[in-house]
C-alpha cells in the first residue's frame, strides 16, 4: 500500500521543490521540519491532509468526511466507477493547484541531484542539457564542457536492479569519469557505471548515501578529463 500511497502525489510533484514563503502564504502550517495543510473538496465531501517533509517529499491522505475515515478506493491502481475516478481527479486538481502556488520546478527528481546541479552551475556555469526526446530518457541530463563538448556528468533515473540485481525501486544516478574506476566504485553509494565504459566511469546513487562533499572531487576529476584537448 505504501507504494500506491505515494503514486498520486509523486506524479504531481515530480521535479518540484517547495518554497517555504509561498507555502506559508498558501496556508500551510509549519510543525518542526514539515509543512501541513488541510483542505476540503467536492463540496466538503472529502478532506485532504497534505504534508511536505524536510526533504520536500509530499504525502497526502484523503478522508471521507461522512465516515471520517481514509477513502481507500482512491489508491487503487485501476479505480472502477465514475465516482472513484471523480474523487481522484478532484484530488489531483487540488494537488496541482498546490504545486503551482507553492513549488518551483527543478531539473531533477532527487534533492541531491538538484544540489549537485546547482553547484555545477555556480562553479562552471554549465546547465544540464536534455538531448533525448524518447520518454524513457527525456529526464536524463548531461553536463558538457562548453569548449570540448565532452561530457563530464550524466544524471539519469534507473531501476535499482540495473545496479543491484533483484533490488526493487528507482533511483537517480550520476555517471562520472575517474582515474581509478574500480577503487571509486568500492565506496558506499558508488557502482560500476551503468550504460557506460566501466573501466573509466562510475555511477553514484543520488540518495545521500554519499555526501555532496564526497561526490564533488569525483565530479571535479571528471570535469578535468572533459577539459583535456580544449584549444
Amino acid at each position: 500500500m505504501g507504494g500506491d500511497r505515494m503514486s498520486i502525489e509523486s506524479d504531481v510533484f515530480e521535479r518540484h521543490q517547495p518554497d517555504g514563503k509561498r507555502c506559508e502564504a498558501y496556508g500551510f502550517q509549519r510543525a518542526g521540519d514539515v509543512w501541513r495543510l488541510e483542505r476540503t473538496f467536492l463540496d466538503g465531501a472529502f478532506r485532504a491532509a497534505v504534508t511536505i517533509d524536510a526533504v520536500g517529499r509530499v504525502t497526502g491522505e484523503v478522508i471521507d468526511t461522512m465516515t471520517d475515515e481514509e477513502y481507500l478506493p482512491l489508491r487503487l491502481k485501476n479505480p472502477a466507477g465514475s465516482y472513484v475516478y471523480g474523487v481522484r481527479h478532484a484530488y489531483e486538481e487540488l494537488l496541482r493547484g498546490i504545486a503551482e502556488a507553492c513549488f518551483v520546478r527543478v531539473p531533477f527528481a532527487s534533492a541531491q541531484a538538484n544540489r549537485i546541479c546547482m553547484k555545477v552551475q555556480e562553479t562552471w556555469g554549465d546547465a544540464p542539457e536534455f538531448p533525448w526526446k524518447e520518454k524513457a530518457y527525456a529526464t536524463s541530463g548531461v553536463f558538457r564542457h562548453p569548449e570540448t563538448q565532452k561530457w563530464y556528468g550524466l544524471i539519469m533515473p534507473v531501476t535499482w536492479a540495473k545496479l543491484v540485481p533483484g533490488r526493487e525501486g528507482r533511483v537517480e544516478i550520476l555517471n562520472v569519469k575517474v582515474t581509478d574506476a574500480a577503487r571509486a566504485a568500492a565506496q558506499d553509494g558508488c557502482y560500476p557505471a551503468y550504460h557506460m565504459n566501466k573501466k573509466y566511469w562510475i555511477s553514484i546513487v543520488l540518495d545521500d548515501t554519499l555526501a555532496d562533499d564526497a561526490i564533488w572531487p569525483l565530479l571535479n576529476e571528471s570535469h578535468a578529463f572533459a577539459a583535456k584537448g580544449k584549444r
